[in-house]
């Protein structure tokens, strides 16, 4: 069972499904998470979210798990 704010990172994950790393630490910052990196990388070992470099620039996407997970 994800935490409350396991949550909110995978959901704003979810609702672009590629997000850079920049991007979602400012979209983090904005709604109040002091460290929301660490969040996302908590994601990863669950196997929720994956990290990528797509055109040589980090991102995030979520999983077909993380994408289960937030339906269920």
């Amino acid at each position: 069972m994800l935490r409350e704010r396991e949550r909110q990172v995978l959901e704003i994950i979810n609702r672009q499904l590629l997000i850079r790393k920049e991007e979602l630490r400012g979209q983090l910052r904005n709604e109040g998470f002091d460290d929301g990196i660490s969040v996302a990388n908590r994601l990863m070992e669950l196997g929720y979210v994956k990290f990528i470099e797509a055109v040589g620039t980090p991102c995030y996407t979520i999983t077909q798990s993380g994408m289960k997970i937030l339906k269920g």
